[in-house]
């Protein structure tokens, strides 16, 4: 059955053909600062050896240690892009057009949208002999953002939605800590996230940075990994710390995690299983 399985797959790649595609963009990320009105043009260049096609499509961009999103609404709905379909040769570039143009009423600092240019071949290869072919088609996709900063007043707010610890952590095993954060200001924010472990014996920091953009979530994951000694019960209390112009009050909170060494866990299970073999009277054999 296997001899048959790896027959199958050697031929489906003797019979079938790649179609590789090689596409640039450039420049690869715009900023646009102090304006609602913007006009650039992203040159996008065919530098492989087939014809393709190119799409290009308008999204905002949702990213945090979890999730790299590409969605509608928000800053993708002020893009225009003037072409979104075309066909480049081998070789050949084209310069597209587009135009940001914010509402008057938007009353965010930040934003980020992006232009996302994806590319396939035009032609599929045809079989010579008039056999049965399989064709492996392989396509691109460039991402270019567009980070747009707006005038106005500054407005600097973090929302700690919620903040999860684990229960129990039994080394050596690592245990994660999440929490998510809410832009409910209207500018990007950097943040500084550290999570400090009092337990019986000994105490431990846990640090992690991000930053998330107005209007956005953010969820963010630090793990720990208690030492060969960690036992007990941990205090663990969270600090958010923020601000990009200005330093802003912390966002704290706090929460409990239990820590059992393996070794202890080991170690238990072995005298219950020793107390077990002497109520039954069974002698233990050591050679």
């Amino acid at each position: 059955m296997r001899r048959v399985v790896v027959t199958l797959i050697l031929l489906l790649f003797l019979l079938s053909s790649v179609s590789a595609v090689s596409l640039l963009a450039s420049p690869p990320r715009f900023e646009i600062k102090n304006t609602s009105h913007f006009s650039g043009k992203v040159t996008v260049t065919n530098f492989g050896n087939e014809t393709i096609e190119v799409t290009i499509d308008k999204k905002r961009i949702l990213k945090d240690k979890i999730h790299l999103l590409l969605v509608d609404g928000g800053a993708s709905d002020w893009i225009k892009v003037k072409e979104t379909r075309f066909t480049l040769k081998p070789r050949e570039y084209k310069d597209v057009h587009f135009e940001v143009n914010v509402p008057s009423n938007y009353n965010y600092r930040d934003a980020v949208g992006a232009l996302v240019i994806r590319a396939t071949p035009k032609t599929t290869p045809q079989s010579k002999g008039g056999g049965a072919q399989f064709v492996i088609m392989q396509g691109a996709e460039v991402i270019v953002p567009i980070v747009i900063g707006l005038p106005g007043p500054i407005k600097e707010s973090l929302k700690l939605e919620n903040f999860k610890a684990p229960l129990v952590i039994v080394t050596p095993l690592p245990g994660e800590f999440k929490y998510t954060l809410k832009n409910t200001g209207n500018t990007y924010q950097n943040f500084t996230g550290t999570i400090t472990l009092n337990g019986w014996f000994n105490t431990a920091k846990i640090n992690s940075t991000g930053g998330v953009y107005p209007g956005d979530n953010y969820t963010d994951i630090i793990t720990w990994r208690p030492g060969l000694w960690d036992l007990g019960v941990y205090g663990a209390d969270a600090k958010i710390e923020y601000g990009r112009y200005n330093p802003q009050k912390p966002l704290e909170t706090t929460s409990q995690v239990i820590v059992i060494p393996g070794w202890l866990v080991i170690l238990i299970i072995l005298l219950i299983i020793l107390k077990f073999l002497r109520r039954k009277k069974i002698p233990i054999k050591i050679n």
